[in-house]
């Protein structure tokens, strides 16, 4: 399977790539750009939650915890005492990151029910529902949870392409175990899982408004207005064939 570098990296670019093709067409601003980046690349280390000794595991409740901190701050900060308020705040943060990652630990596997585009989808979708609880439009809200589903399966994607062995031509045993639809081997937790998308997916916002930003590429261009690809091609046709072979016959005079 791929690493942490390249599930992180590559789950950035592409969500950074994304991000600015959603922005150059106009339809997000500058700093949703950044947050969707931060997505997919949250997404991109998901599936890899359920692995007791992953460093993806580690980072996530690193970020989970760091997130949920940064929550109550915005929300308690002129309700209570400075003193209060970094007790709360680290009381917080150490149940997430080192309780919460504990008690995850016990009760998962790794390339288990996590692992699946069931799951993904699920934290998909309850990312759309935080969004909205911080007031963020429902637009934002379904590109948020858009880009960490997209990460999710870059990840898996990356994890199949690493089950291939080019080399010697054969699949490798953990070919089929990471793009899956859900865990068959967890039956009754998947069925939790796929009640609980069709759950979330009714009680969501309307996605027409994110349909439409994603379909609608009326104001997109690719290239710059001065730049023309047939003014390119002549320009490299004099520059590697016109113009050498006029000098050459001007040297010959001599």
């Amino acid at each position: 399977m791929a690493n942490f570098s390249t599930h992180f990296s590559v789950a950035a670019i592409i969500s950074g790539l994304t991000a600015t093709t959603l922005l150059s067409a106009g339809h997000i601003s500058p700093s949703i750009a950044l947050w969707m980046t931060f997505f997919g690349t949250i997404g991109g280390l998901l599936p890899d939650i359920d692995s007791n000794h992953s460093t993806s595991m580690k980072a996530l409740f690193t970020l989970l915890a760091g997130f949920c901190c940064f929550l109550l701050v915005s929300h308690i900060y002129t309700q209570v005492a400075m003193l209060e308020l970094i007790l709360y705040v680290m009381s917080l943060f150490v149940a997430i990151r080192y309780f919460g990652k504990a008690i995850f630990d016990r009760y998962t596997v790794h390339r288990g029910a996590c692992h699946s585009i069931a799951f993904i989808t699920l934290i998909a979708l309850c990312c759309v529902h935080i969004c909205v609880l911080l007031s963020r439009s429902a637009i934002d809200s379904w590109l948020a949870g858009g880009f960490v589903l997209l990460g999710g399966i870059i990840h898996l994607a990356l994890d199949e392409i690493y089950s291939v062995d080019l080399a010697n031509k054969r699949l490798k045993k953990s070919f089929g175990t990471a793009l899956k639809p859900f865990a068959f081997t967890k039956p009754f937790i998947s069925l939790a899982q796929i009640i609980a998308i069709v759950i979330l997916f009714e009680l969501a916002p309307s996605y027409d408004g994110a349909l439409h930003v994603i379909t609608n590429w009326s104001h997109f261009q690719l290239t710059p207005g001065w730049f023309n690809i047939d003014d390119a091609k002549q320009w490299l046709l004099h520059m590697f064939y016109i113009t050498p072979r006029d000098l050459h016959a001007f040297y010959q005079r001599f």
